[in-house]
């Protein structure tokens, strides 16, 4: 048998549900994987609890019952064509241990620097292997790399406003030093992507100023902190942080590999905080708070998740080398995340914390 190998999906949506309505002593799954060869799942006394990896740092308690074997239980896989397949068992666990940017919006714009050219401090320092490509897939990549590394410099703006929102609605302080540790997570994350462009370019790229007047506007209602903590938070970040571990398991460069496995850790922590965030706000404002929030969620499962994505460059084994994705790959993996986690969890939150559960299960398939 093979080593234990976990559904990312699966992992992020057990510490969703965790964080917010307290599921961490209730059945759960988990899964190992399996040789290909293999057709039944081992019986749950054969099973080393050991070998099932539980969601976020959590511990398997108790094998519940038997297990059912799945063609796929990964996105580790080299290619689309290949596919890990495994047993995954009801269980019950321990409590799990944990608690691309989110961008500031001024009158619904984002709101993000320009990148320049000239020795910066914001470039970490970081041991890459010399770029060999061409220049105009350098120029290429090297704009990708640019642009999340200002996302990621915006981040730091838009969490130090989360705060004071925060402040502002009488929020529990673990909310509130959690908007203050993404924020620092973001200056580290746009330190690596400035360092990741330079080295690609062949020369030093930093942000220019961050572009913010003398005024900054906070949320009006504690609507206006959910609203924000669904679109930025409970979408775009649990979307970013699937998507930086799908980029670093593709990845040829480990240096960046690296990097964006680390950016997928702390993004997950961010997306989480805005879950927490989206379940303290439920409790609190009750339906007015409730009819926004599903609101939102409803567009979501309508529309689907944006993936704007710069450049000239669409070459998946190109911009895998230095840990990017393709457009279609990007939207599909996308999709996969709004369908398997987001609005699952959406709408088991909404149901635990309101009057009755929200139907978002007709979530568009563009994965399919």
């Amino acid at each position: 048998m093979m080593g234990p190998v976990t559904d990312p999906y699966r992992l992020l949506l057990l510490s969703i549900f965790a964080a917010t309505i307290g599921g961490c002593t209730e059945e759960s799954t988990a899964c190992i994987a399996i040789d290909p060869e293999v057709l039944e799942c081992p019986a749950p006394e054969d099973v080393d609890k050991d070998d099932l990896q539980g969601g976020c740092g959590s511990k398997i308690r108790r094998i519940l019952g038997e297990g059912d074997r799945v063609d796929n239980i990964s996105q580790v896989a080299e290619s689309e064509a290949d596919f890990v397949p495994g047993c995954c068992y009801p269980v019950k666990e321990t409590r799990e241990t944990c608690a691309y940017g989110r961008p500031l919006r001024v009158d619904a714009a984002r709101v993000v620097a320009a990148g320049e050219g000239g020795e910066s401090e914001w470039a970490a320092a970081l041991s890459l292997r010399a770029s060999t490509l061409a220049p105009a897939l350098r120029a290429a990549l090297t704009e990708r790399w640019t642009q999340a590394a200002l996302d990621e410099h915006a981040s730091v703006a838009a969490f130090s406003k989360i705060a004071l929102d925060l402040l502002r609605h009488d929020a529990p302080p673990e909310l509130i030093a959690g908007a203050h540790q993404a924020a620092l997570d973001e200056i580290r994350h746009a330190n690596h992507g400035f360092a990741i462009a330079s080295a690609i370019a062949g020369a030093p790229v930093r942000p220019g100023p961050y572009p913010l007047g003398s005024t900054l506007p906070l949320a009006e209602d504690l609507a206006a902190v959910a609203v924000e903590a669904v679109r930025d938070g409970c979408v775009g970040e649990t979307v970013a942080a699937l998507l930086a571990r799908e980029a670093a398991a593709r990845c040829e460069e480990p240096t960046i590999r690296r990097v964006l496995l680390g950016i997928a850790d702390d993004e997950e922590r961010h997306a989480i905080l805005g879950w927490r965030t989206l379940a303290w706000a439920l409790r609190r404002g009750g339906a007015e708070v409730r009819a926004a929030v599903v609101e939102v969620f409803e567009g979501v499962a309508r529309e689907g998740v944006e993936v704007p994505l710069v450049g000239a460059c669409d070459d998946p084994i190109a911009l895998a080398e230095v840990g990017l994705l393709d457009r279609d790959g990007a939207r599909r993996h996308a999709a996969a995340v709004l369908r398997r986690v987001i609005l699952p969890a959406a709408s088991r939150i909404l149901g635990e914390l309101g009057q009755a559960p929200v139907d978002l299960t007709e979530g568009p398939r563009l994965d399919a």
